[in-house]
């Protein structure tokens, strides 16, 4: 069994692990110790792991979300978010706090960014934990949004109005998906109650009119995403982040076309071609 330090990066959630070697398969040992760790944390952070390939990255990501994986047979989809590379995903502007995929009930379960080209100064990618978010709501905003259900799509950055920057992205499918979900949804798989909104995504609370729900939405933002709650990450080549993308939801401040190169290797899990809804095209809010 590899000996690993972890270290953590929040009381609440996230954890470094140190010396992990990224050759596979991992022994049972190590696999279960990191499972474990996962669904405690939510998310694991892995500095200069330099040897991660696309497989290294796919097999950590699937095994940390509960797959026994044979490395010799898994299912690869690279992606880059970048603001250099032509085929880069999201390659410009700030994103609001959301989950990827979140307007799909059995979508990515697991999300990973490899550090592969990274100059300095980069930009951080900020994360919040949806368990702590509920535990930690107070009584008042638990009874109000108690028994109601959220309506989530692709983008619902029009529906914020002018508390939106311009400088938000915005992205456009050819074809729009809904999902409604309880507010405080449970997590498929480790059980937790979630707070499950988000200004990306959250179209609206069902049931309530457009500025009752705007309002109650706010009041759950501030409380959410309060600067006291948030973990920052700040990247370095060859970071490879692992996180549970039903548990977390991430954020990122502007990102420029002219600033440093920051080109991230994602992975998700499972492989987005079995549940994918389509190209996004993208805007700014201010455009």
């Amino acid at each position: 069994m590899t000996e690993l330090i972890v270290r953590d990066l929040r009381p609440e959630f996230g954890s470094e692990v140190i010396g992990l070697d990224p050759s596979i398969p991992l022994d049972p040992q190590t696999r279960q110790k990191l499972q474990a760790l996962f669904d405690t944390r939510g998310i694991l952070v892995f500095r200069d792991f330099g040897a991660a390939d696309i497989k290294v990255q796919t097999y950590i990501s699937e095994i940390l979300g509960g797959g026994a994986v044979d490395p010799d047979d898994l299912s690869i989809f690279e992606m880059l978010v970048s603001n250099r590379e032509e085929r880069g995903g999201a390659p410009f502007g700030r994103l609001l706090f959301h989950s990827d995929m979140m307007w799909i009930e059995s979508g990515c379960t697991v999300l990973s960014l490899f550090g592969q080209t990274i100059a300095q100064p980069a930009i951080p990618t900020l994360f919040v934990s949806a368990a702590h978010g509920w535990a930690s709501l107070p009584a008042d905003l638990r009874a109000r949004v108690e028994g109601l259900s959220a309506v989530t799509c692709q983008d619902a950055t029009a529906q914020r109005g002018g508390s939106i920057p311009d400088d938000v992205l915005v992205s456009t499918f050819e074809e729009e998906v809904l999902l409604t979900l309880p507010i405080g949804y449970s997590h498929p798989r480790t059980g937790e109650t979630l707070l499950y909104i988000c200004p990306q995504m959250t179209h609206h609370i069902e049931g309530l009119d457009h500025e009752e729900s705007e309002a109650l939405l706010e009041a759950l933002f501030d409380h959410y995403y309060a600067p006291d709650q948030i973990l920052e990450h700040h990247w370095r080549e060859g970071d490879l982040v692992v996180w549970d993308n039903i548990a977390l939801q991430h954020a990122r401040p502007n990102v420029s076309m002219q600033g440093p190169a920051r080109t991230l290797r994602k992975v998700m899990i499972p492989n987005p071609t079995k549940f994918a809804t389509g190209l996004a095209t993208y805007s700014k809010v201010g455009d």
